[in-house]
């Protein structure tokens, strides 16, 4: 009887291990899905990075009114010898949603990351100043990090007319 439970569990054991073998080499497991390695871990293509230079990286909208929803689209270009993806765009406040380049962008391709500002309870009578930023994050380039900025001078609905 000893012996059969030794037995039972050597053959699990050998099965589960077959399974995780079979897995590997089909290409199944986690972490070869998506190419991820312990030295690449969000499984990047590796090679020639690729380099994103923006036509602007600040712009201003000017004098807006208050409740106006206003966008910019901020394009680059990918000027390095590889391809590079756009990894995350994180806009500095809920007023500002993003919007970007999703596929992978080869040497010489362009992208964009378009910024739509919701402007209003931001107004005031004298038009305050109002700066607002986007950080955008790269795979696979020579800039691991950039900001784009905006600025627009807002004016409350009293003092639209003046």
């Amino acid at each position: 009887m000893k012996y059969q439970g030794v037995l039972v569990l050597f053959t699990v054991v050998g099965i589960f291990a077959c399974n995780s073998t079979a897995n590997r080499k089909a290409g199944t497991s986690d972490i070869e899905n998506n190419g991820a390695t312990p030295e690449n871990p969000t499984g990047n293509k590796k090679g020639a990075p690729g380099t994103p230079q923006f036509e602007q990286t600040v712009h201003d909208f000017g004098r807006i009114n208050d409740g106006e929803e206003v966008q910019h689209n901020f394009k680059f270009k990918n000027t390095g010898k590889g391809d590079l993806t756009v990894n995350t765009v994180q806009a500095s406040c809920g007023c500002t949603t993003p919007e970007w380049t999703k596929e992978v962008i080869p040497p010489g391709g362009e992208g964009h990351v378009m910024a739509t500002f919701n402007s209003s309870g931001k107004g005031g009578p004298d038009g305050p100043r109002v700066e607002k930023s986007i950080t955008v994050t790269f795979v696979n380039s020579t800039i691991e990090q950039i900001e784009l900025r905006f600025v627009s001078n807002i004016w409350s609905k009293e003092t639209e007319n003046k």
